[in-house]
């Protein structure tokens, strides 16, 4: 049976000869529209009043130096420096991107700030922000680091822990003043709080994106079920959730993405960005990742009756 709260009112697939194949993140700033994949070195922009299509021509924007020099192309699995969340954050008063990488091995702890209006690239988190983040308990519950999303508000800086391989979902909140004033992860560190998410099937779903709703003061996000040991190999996915969370953690609604005949999509979402206010709810872009298969874009409206309370 359908839901009456989510209903999906876009629905495209790339092919799979596209080079985008591996969706992790998707942000807007303005009227412009990025999409970060995992296994590349760039941004992918265009303009959000756009319906993205076969047609749609994307600018690459380098988020290394030597991209310029080399070919934008797909990293491989052990070279890729595995962005895994991409937010729209103001910072120095100004709408920038926040780029984070997972963390999952060495070459994935950097996090890096892309101002569009002047196009500087920084470095935001290094490696010593990323060693306090795997060694915060509250974090990963003593898993293998594993960041996969990344929000904020106008006061706070939240970094969610993927944990579906233990089960501890943890997210840390910085003050996002003090990291503005150039001070480590460690020293600007306000609270944690764990979130408690879905299964399905019996396999532990774990967050894949988020994004705060600041009209609604709400934390939306996004949780998928795939089939691996850990934080590395890729495994069978399932299907993936929507959720809305309050600031400090409690679940508040939770929804299985599923087609309109009431079947489960067995769909990684791993990104997820707020689009527009209408008369019937909030409608949010979620973008896939594919593992090496075909990524897919879906346009989604949650309804009013969700944020009534």
């Amino acid at each position: 049976m359908m839901s009456r709260d989510f209903k999906i009112l876009e629905h495209f697939i790339f092919s799979k000869d596209s080079s985008i194949s591996a969706l992790s993140g998707v942000a807007c700033v303005g009227n412009d529209l990025y999409l970060v994949g995992d296994d590349v070195g760039y941004l992918l922009k265009t303009n959000q009043k756009n319906s993205i299509s076969r047609v749609t021509v994307f600018e690459k924007i380098p988020l290394f130096e030597s991209s310029k020099q080399i070919s934008l192309s797909v990293f491989s699995k052990d070279a890729k420096p595995d962005f895994e969340a991409l937010s729209s954050i103001i910072f120095d008063g100004q709408p920038q991107l926040l780029v984070m990488g997972s963390g999952s091995t060495e070459n994935r702890k950097k996090a890096l700030l892309y101002n569009p209006a002047n196009h500087q690239i920084r470095i935001l988190l290094d490696t010593a922000d990323y060693h306090f983040l795997e060694h915060a308990f509250e974090l990963t519950g003593g898993a293998d680091l594993n960041i996969e999303a990344v929000c904020s508000n106008q006061n706070n800086l939240y970094i969610f822990q993927r944990g579906n391989i233990n089960r501890f979902h943890g997210v840390l909140v910085f003050d996002l003043a003090k990291i503005q004033e150039g001070k480590s992860l460690e020293n600007t560190l306000i609270s944690s709080f764990n979130l408690t998410l879905p299964a399905l099937e019996g396999s532990a779903s774990g967050i894949s994106d988020a994004c705060f709703l600041m009209e609604k003061n709400l934390i939306i996000a996004t949780a998928a079920v795939e089939q691996t040991l850990n934080t590395y190999d890729d495994g069978v996915v399932l299907g993936s959730f929507i959720l809305v969370f309050s600031p400090d953690g409690k679940t508040l609604y939770t929804h299985l993405i599923q087609d309109t005949k009431g079947q489960t999509l067995p769909i990684k979402v791993e990104g997820i960005t707020w689009l527009e206010s209408t008369s019937d709810g909030e409608v949010f872009l979620l973008v896939t990742d594919s593992d090496g298969g075909s990524s897919e874009v879906l346009k989604v409206l949650l309804s009013n009756s969700i944020f009534a309370n």
